[in-house]
């Protein structure tokens, strides 16, 4: 056989199926030198390597190392080399990874890089087929971003918009993770911050809405792992609210909105109908006809239509119509947003005034209407009917 040395010409983790499939080139003299006189590899040494190079008129060069089966420097053309280790798959494939450049990687370390990796190979691993399946692997916001166009055909409006705030705004941390490396303690650390941030109901909120994407994900094939990181995380203790604003803070709060902002309306129309807050803040000007609120089906919680007499109190709460807008509060056409630094603003002014009121929510004047039509003495089914509810709130006795 004559003097030759096969150079591959695949690229990094593509197959190289021996002799046929590769361009034999004549022996140089720095590929002698990589060979000891027997013609096996060369002991890799700090001198050896930087002797190492591409020949001229190639476009490539492999060159082996005598104390670690498979390990070896390529080296091309324009004078990159790369660490690379070279092995068999389980199918008798020949494959090759690269470890690192050889200017930025240390001998000792990318030999004890391919001695991991050989080590790998013993036990059934394809560290080709793992990386391949690591770069394909999705990010945890493409996963969301999927389940959002899924559950937005499916769910009601103000469920959705509460998939939308647990996904892309509590899970906000993990969004650029590859979703097959999250683990239940990832979950865990990121219901902790939600947790510490926006108490425990929005933590068990969040809980079960990365539990259901995780299944879905599963399910459509999105997601590889064999199990769902989010089961048997720690689910919360939430305590049952059972706030009613008494008459003289509900005065407080009334005086305290009378600076016509659209928070403020809101407020007061709360209070006034019993509707949820959602419910009131996406009010369009469409549902609000001559004697009566009609606010759409697609928008109530129950999933019917539901009406709400058109009392002077409560159209003197309402704004001005505005040319041309769909919504009656916030952005013309997607409605009011910002709850959270709008209802810090309004408590910091209550603070101002002299006005100490123990933690309360705008779901706390449904539960204080609730609570004064019971003491008035009408009927519970009437409660419901007006409040849209099928169990009522619990009065104050």
């Amino acid at each position: 056989m004559s003097p030759t040395t096969a150079i591959f010409a695949d690229q990094e983790d593509s197959p190289v199926t021996g002799v046929s499939a590769s361009i034999l080139l004549p022996r140089t003299e720095a590929a002698q030198r990589a060979k000891r006189p027997g013609g096996g590899p060369a002991q890799f040494t700090k001198t050896t390597i930087g002797k190492m190079v591409c020949p001229a008129g190639r476009s490539e060069a492999f060159f082996w190392d005598a104390s670690c089966k498979g390990f070896g420097i390529r080296a091309l053309r324009s004078g990159c080399r790369t660490w690379i280790y070279q092995y068999r798959n389980e199918h008798g494939k020949t494959r090759r990874i690269a470890l690192g450049d050889v200017s930025a990687v240390g001998l000792d370390e990318a030999r004890e890089a391919a001695r991991l990796k050989a080590a790998g190979v013993a036990h059934g691993r394809d560290p080709s087929a793992d990386r391949k399946k690591k770069r394909a692997a999705g990010t945890v916001l493409e996963v969301i971003e999927a389940y959002l166009s899924h559950a937005e055909k499916r769910q009601k409006s103000r469920s959705y918009k509460e998939t939308v705030r647990h996904l892309r705004t509590h899970a906000a941390s993990m969004h650029h993770e590859a979703v097959e490396a999250i683990r239940r303690r990832d979950i865990t650390a990121l219901l902790e911050r939600v947790e510490k941030r926006s108490g425990p109901v929005a933590a068990n909120r969040t809980r079960a809405t990365l539990s259901a994407m995780w299944t879905w994900g599963l399910r459509a094939g999105l997601i590889e792992t064999d199990s769902n990181p989010v089961a048997f995380t720690v689910r919360y203790a939430e305590k049952p609210r059972r706030r009613v604003l008494t008459d003289a803070e509900l005065k407080a709060v009334w005086e305290a909105t009378s600076d016509g902002s659209d928070y403020s309306r809101i407020v007061r129309l709360c209070l006034l109908t019993g509707c949820r807050r959602e419910e009131i803040a996406g009010l369009r000007w469409d549902e609000i006809q001559s004697a009566k609120l009609v606010i759409a089906a697609e928008r109530m919680k129950g999933g019917d239509p539901h009406e709400v007499p058109l009392l002077p109190m409560i159209d003197a709460a309402l704004p001005t119509r505005v040319a041309d807008a769909q919504c009656v509060f916030g952005e013309h056409d997607t409605g009011f947003s910002g709850f959270s630094r709008c209802k810090r603003r309004l408590d910091a002014k209550l603070v101002a005034r002299g006005i100490k009121m123990p933690s309360w929510g705008l779901h706390d004047l449904r539960r204080t209407l609730s609570t004064r039509l019971h003491d008035a003495g009408v009927e519970p089914l009437v409660i419901e009917g007006l409040l849209t509810s099928s169990k009522g709130y619990p009065t104050r006795r």
